[in-house]
């Protein structure tokens, strides 16, 4: 349960929902080099390091943000797909441009905004559409990573869950978008 008893950082005040992401984005690019030597740049090693840091560095900004106790239970992991988004805290994307460029089952196509009215876009994890982490890669492709891109699950307005009979996910430029912290009970 979330409370409304927590700490207020003012400074926080001045500081957007999607400057708290894009931070996290910078950190994940400044970092992920320094993962690559040691062989923790994808897999489970990646998946325990990002998951806390992006709870810490982006959930707990929000905490401190908006005055709301969170814990790990109460939000959406980073990377994690739910069978409903409704009662969770999570992040929602909003498109800043009429005209998108779209990155889905592995190619680019220009999506309207209006295509996405009736659903919540939901921000899922930053990478580069191409390399999939959490499953592994080999160590050269490493070096292509990137976090500039959005992996966003599409789900229903309505029920916070997936349209049909499956989940639709998609990436769209970071620099595209603008993102909102839904505090769902």
């Amino acid at each position: 349960m979330k409370l409304i008893n927590h700490g207020v950082e003012d400074d926080l005040s001045y500081v957007t929902d999607t400057e708290i992401l894009i931070n996290f984005s910078n950190a994940l690019n400044s970092l992920y080099p320094y993962l690559i030597p040691i062989n923790a740049f994808a897999y489970d090693a990646w998946d325990d390091i990002v998951v806390p840091l992006f709870y810490e560095m982006v959930y707990q900004s929000f905490s401190y943000k908006y005055g709301i106790t969170l814990t790990p239970k109460d939000v959406h992991a980073y990377e994690f797909t739910l069978s409903s988004y409704h009662g969770k805290c999570h992040i929602e994307c909003y498109p800043i441009k009429e005209s998108l460029a779209v990155f889905t089952n592995f190619e680019w196509v220009n999506v309207s905004k209006e295509h996405f009215e009736g659903t919540l876009l939901i921000f899922k994890s930053f990478g580069d559409g191409i390399n999939f982490l959490t499953g592994g890669i080999k160590k050269e492709q490493a070096a292509q990573v990137h976090f500039n891109y959005v992996e966003i699950e599409i789900v229903s307005e309505e029920t916070g869950s997936k349209r049909g009979n499956e989940f639709e996910t998609i990436y769209i430029p970071a620099k595209d978008l603008d993102f909102v912290f839904i505090a769902d009970d």
